[in-house]
């Protein structure tokens, strides 16, 4: 069983993340001088992302210990453009510059086919080109909580692999099971989690900012996961696909060896996402196929609304749904993809919907 690591920041960022490299093995232990590494930070909005200076930091280490090449990977929700915008207003495509280092955007790589070994619900994935390329894959997620699987750490962070409109397919057959069939084929060879800024009461977008000043280090993403819910207070049975993922392959998580500090003396409890607190009592929702980024959007535009709705609506999201029969109730597409299916009394379009378009929508109701 694997090593996972606990340490904090005080020392500065660089010394802090050899420091848990070295307690679990050591740089050696997971690469080769002549590799070409992959960074996979996440950057999937403006806020809540893989703290700049935590990648930075890491990049000096890759430097001293002498590797190839490094580049820096991602793809967002919504299009190529999307993922750009989110590289310059995020920092990354200054960092990339002033290290001469590429930023890909795999919103803009080919889709490779990828049969799924012993698959829980996906026979094929659809991943970007460039992760077979020949590149090592360092995993940079941020510690968060999630809407829809608890916690976001390292082993949803890889979601940003995913090419063409697969991370939507994920939503539509079952996202915590598909989550575990992704992580049965792409292994990183070495997991930082960034526990610097992390997120907690709404996410992944639209939380409050807390600072642990930690970093969480391992070399398996489920058993770095499994330390890092822990330390969010959560127990693993909360967060699906990792209970899954645990429990298909038998990982006996009373053997994972923690390094550095004891989880009991920085353990903070996150404030959980609470959908029935923040969706109004008059509002139905049905989703069909819909992508985190509008299921986050609506969330945050009921929060944005105050509390203060006194209407009965229905609001249909995602590329499969579509209202039936009229309930008398006020009938909303949220969404693109809803929006083009079918007629709504109101339809509230974007990919995703700007947070601040339903209220205002509803505002003379």
């Amino acid at each position: 069983m694997g090593k996972v690591s606990i340490v904090r920041t005080d020392a500065g960022l660089q010394e802090s993340i050899l420091k848990s490299i070295d307690l679990i093995g050591g740089l050696g232990q997971f690469l080769n001088h002549d590799d070409r590494i992959m960074l996979k930070p996440n950057l999937n909005g403006t806020e809540g992302v893989t703290n700049p200076d935590v990648t930075e930091s890491l990049i000096g280490i890759l430097v001293s210990y002498g590797v190839k090449e490094i580049i820096i990977a991602e793809s967002t929700f919504g299009n190529a453009g999307m993922t750009d915008l989110f590289f310059e207003k995020t920092g990354y495509r200054s960092l990339a510059e002033k290290h001469g280092i590429k930023l890909l955007n795999l919103n803009r790589s080919e889709a490779v086919n990828f049969k799924v070994q012993q698959p829980v619900i996906m026979k094929e994935l659809k991943i970007a080109k460039e992760v077979f390329d020949g590149y090592k894959l360092i995993n940079i997620p941020v510690m968060k909580v999630h809407y829809a699987t608890a916690i976001t750490l390292s082993m949803k962070n890889l979601k940003g692999l995913l090419a063409g409109d697969e991370k939507r397919h994920f939503h539509e057959v079952g996202l915590e099971k598909a989550i575990v069939d992704l992580n049965n084929s792409i292994k990183p060879v070495l997991n930082i989690v960034d526990c610097t800024h992390c997120m907690e009461r709404m996410g992944p977008r639209g939380g409050d900012i807390i600072d642990l000043n930690l970093i969480v280090a391992g070399g398996d993403c489920a058993e770095t996961d499994y330390v890092g819910c822990l330390l969010m207070g959560y127990m693993p049975e909360e967060a699906k696909h990792l209970d899954y993922y645990l429990k298909l392959n038998r990982i006996a998580t009373e053997r994972i060896e923690i390094k550095g500090e004891k989880i009991e003396d920085v353990k903070y409890n996150f404030k959980k996402v609470e959908m029935d607190r923040i969706i109004p009592q008059g509002f139905r929702v049905e989703e069909k196929n819909a992508c985190s980024a509008c299921m986050n959007a609506l969330l945050l535009s009921c929060q944005f609304m105050g509390g203060q709705v006194n209407i009965a609506a229905d609001i249909y999201m995602g590329s499969k749904s579509s209202p039936g029969k009229s309930t008398g109730s006020l009938r909303i597409g949220f969404g693109n993809c809803a929006c083009r299916r079918a007629s709504y009394d109101i339809k509230i379009k974007g990919c995703p919907p700007y947070p601040f378009a339903l209220k205002e929508s509803l505002k003379d109701r």
